[in-house]
């Protein structure tokens, strides 16, 4: 771990805005980097200390939360199509055995989810909320089939709010940064375990009630 830490940071430092682009990229596929280290990084490494706050977090934005964002939207791309194309092939395969199959899912979303606003806003909350795990969300969206043009817009933008929020965490901490990102990554590591066994309630309380959400009663 330590040295792909190392080499992270080595490689921001050395490439800046490019640097901060291929590490988002990572971030989102090799799963033991700690994702808060790559925009804090950012905001230690490439914005010049002492400088204004508000000046400091224009910096961060142009230099580390643009091309984290980027660099976090392209790499949660694996993530959504595993799942968008996985969840589906799944539950066909397993249909005899759920009882349903994704046609049922597909009336279920229908009669529930009519075209509101909800999802998109839950995305960009979600994905600018430092301590929520970004690559749960991705994987959620892809699992329930989010059209990939609201994936990709609210990702990116609420990526940008949290690479502005961690960029500026990075600078104002200084050398303390990477103590500050392994405690933001131990409460998203608890936060993860804890929405995994919530989804999986809802999907075993959904499961449950399958007949009811159906209409087969």
């Amino acid at each position: 771990m330590g040295n792909i830490l190392a080499t992270i940071t080595n490689f921001i430092q050395k490439f800046g805005f490019w640097g901060v682009f291929f590490a988002g990229i990572l971030e989102q596929i090799i799963v033991p980097i700690p994702s808060p280290i790559v925009p804090m990084g950012g905001g230690f490494f490439l914005i010049e200390k002492g400088i204004p706050l508000v000046e400091a977090i224009k910096t961060v934005f142009i230099k580390v939360a643009i091309p984290f964002s980027l660099g976090s939207t392209l790499g949660a791309t694996l993530v959504f199509l595993i799942t968008y194309k996985g969840a589906i092939f799944i539950i066909d395969k397993l249909e005899k055995y759920l009882e349903f199959g994704w046609k049922d899912i597909e009336k279920v979303k229908k009669k529930f989810f009519r075209g509101s606003p909800l999802d998109e806003i839950l995305i960009f909350l979600f994905m600018a909320i430092p301590v929520i795990p970004s690559s749960l969300i991705s994987a959620v969206c892809g699992a329930i089939r989010i059209e990939t043009w609201d994936f990709y817009l609210f990702t990116f933008l609420g990526l940008a709010v949290r690479g502005i929020v961690l960029g500026t965490f990075g600078w104002w901490f200084g050398e303390a940064y990477l103590k500050v990102a392994e405690g933001v990554n131990r409460v998203e590591s608890l936060i993860f375990i804890l929405m995994g066994l919530l989804i999986a309630g809802v999907l075993f309380w959904g499961y449950k009630n399958r007949d009811k959400f159906l209409g087969r009663n």
